[in-house]
């Protein structure tokens, strides 16, 4: 462990000095540094950059110090991040799997760097995933060097934009991106932008967005999803196509959330192909947020509601099947007015799957691009249950000691939704087959988790976790018959460990 240890701390010693040369030992190089970060992100003048229009600004706004550092010009755009997680899961249960600890240090570095005139953006983000195996197991090292883990050094946007913040004197503002780009729609469970696995998904297409700059707009798209390659440069096909338009409102004070409609025509592989369409809606109350100082909307009910169906049709192998499925999501929180600002939530999800996988239909929800850290568990090399062919219920409770410190613990118990269609968390990747019983005699407990994260947040450039997840395997797979590929141990408990620290300049 030692090495990686070295690794790690040059890392972020290279990171901190990266392009500066020689400078740092010229007298006064430093002098204005401090006012100039607090100009750049404290100030109320916070420069927008033009991917806050595709995802969430909490992803990509921190104190820019490497900007501020080299003293550059307002109309550039340049931070550097690097994330380096240690993570360990015991009792692997995929097909294809051996029956030992797996432990990883995936390493993920992102450059941003992008030039503005009036209206107009052009912007670049790089990142660079690999991982570096712990596990003393020959047979076993490359169990998850797949595309989830290792991208080296390769484009994950490069677009350009324009932005109109009173087109016509209407009031309206208008968005326009067109190039490789990074998406996230609502809750991001069927659209989302990658936060805790090691590689990112992007799209390659145009994005177009309007609306009244406070509280409503409308955005459509028309991408081909990248393929992520591991070695060489990421690329699309006009044989992937992925589509949508969404309705986003915050205008109630009691009620926010979305509409929306996605198309996909994936005829990428002529032996599996996919043509259907995604009708749903979110409706949500946000949590209470509270801090030592301040006590904002404390004591009150938060709510998140969200359903999609499918309907289209599938192939596989030459078999076209009419294609229908669902998905729920239900949340019902409580911030108690008291020290820590404790929230109490109880939470469902369900996601349809085939009763009769040799039957003329398929049922099993396809989550798209979507993600599942928020409501399912950590991923990474974990990442036990998708958004297909799954129930569940339980409880979270959180809690804020002080404002750059979050403690979560959380309570789940799962079900497959059908017994007899696949366990889709069983295959992380092509590498793993799904585990699946067609007769159904296995039944559908897969067990319960209990987890735990702690996160401390250093300002906006250092976030360190740490975290905890015991699985309480189900009597699925003891029942498993061996024909299954259950691998050696797999029917016992497993647990996932992760330490990950993220600097940010």
């Amino acid at each position: 462990m030692k090495k990686y240890s070295k690794t790690i701390i040059a890392g972020t010693v290279n990171l901190a000095l990266m392009g500066s040369g020689n400078a740092l030992a010229e007298e006064g190089f430093w002098d204005g540094v401090s006012e100039r970060v607090s100009k750049e992100f404290n100030s109320k003048e916070w420069r927008e950059v033009p991917d806050e229009a595709l995802i969430p600004a909490s992803r990509i706004k921190w104190n820019r110090l490497a900007k501020a550092a080299l003293n550059l010009p307002e109309w550039v755009e340049f931070s550097l991040s690097q994330r380096t997680r240690f993570e360990s899961v015991s009792h692997p249960w995929r097909n294809g799997q051996n029956g030992h600890i797996d432990q990883q240090v995936p390493m993920q570095s992102r450059v941003r760097l992008g030039v503005n005139q009036g209206p107009f953006w052009l912007m670049f983000e790089g990142q660079d995933s690999r991982t570096h195996h712990v596990s003393t197991h020959q047979s076993i090292l490359d169990d998850f060097d797949g595309n989830t883990v290792t991208n080296k050094f390769d484009v994950l946007q490069l677009f350009g934009s324009a932005t109109f913040r009173n087109i016509y004197d209407t009031g309206l503002r208008v968005d326009a991106h067109l190039g490789r780009m990074t998406l996230m729609v609502g809750s991001a469970r069927l659209v989302g932008r990658n936060g805790y696995r090691n590689t990112t998904g992007s799209f390659d297409g145009g994005h177009l967005a309007i609306g009244n700059d406070k509280d409503w707009r409308v955005r459509t798209f028309l991408t081909s999803p990248v393929q992520i390659e591991t070695a060489q440069m990421d690329n699309s096909s006009r044989s992937r196509l992925f589509w949508g338009t969404v309705f986003e409102s915050t205008q109630l004070s009691w009620l926010s959330g979305e509409a929306y409609y996605f198309g996909l025509n994936d005829k990428e592989d002529p032996a599996r192909t996919s043509t259907f369409s995604t009708f749903g809606a979110r409706a949500y109350q946000s949590p209470a947020k509270g801090s030592k100082f301040e006590k904002q909307d404390i004591g009150k009910i938060d709510y998140e509601f969200e359903s999609a169906v499918q309907t289209g049709d599938k192939s596989s192998k030459g078999v076209n099947k009419d294609f229908f499925a669902y998905m729920s999501h239900a949340e019902i929180g409580y911030t108690v007015n008291a020290p820590w600002f404790p929230r109490f939530d109880g939470e469902y999800d369900y996601a349809s799957g085939t009763n009769d996988p040799d039957s003329g239909s398929n049922n099993t929800f396809d989550r798209l691009n979507g993600l599942r850290r928020a409501d399912m568990m950590q991923t990474g090399i974990f990442g036990a249950f998708f958004r297909s062919n799954i129930e569940s219920a339980g409880s979270r409770l959180t809690l804020q000691p002080r404002d750059d410190l979050k403690l979560m613990a959380k309570h789940h118990v799962w079900y497959l939704a059908e017994a007899k269609d696949a366990f889709s968390g069983s295959n992380l990747n092509s590498d793993f087959k799904p585990l699946q019983d067609k007769t159904g005699g296995s039944g559908r407990f897969l067990g319960h988790d209990l987890e735990m994260v702690a996160q401390w947040k250093l300002k906006s450039n250092v976030i360190i976790e740490v975290g905890y997840e015991h699985w309480f395997k189900g009597d699925y797979f003891k029942r498993l018959p061996a024909s299954a590929g259950l691998p050696a141990g797999g029917e016992k408990d497993t647990d996932y460990f992760f330490v990950n620290t993220e600097f940010r300049i």
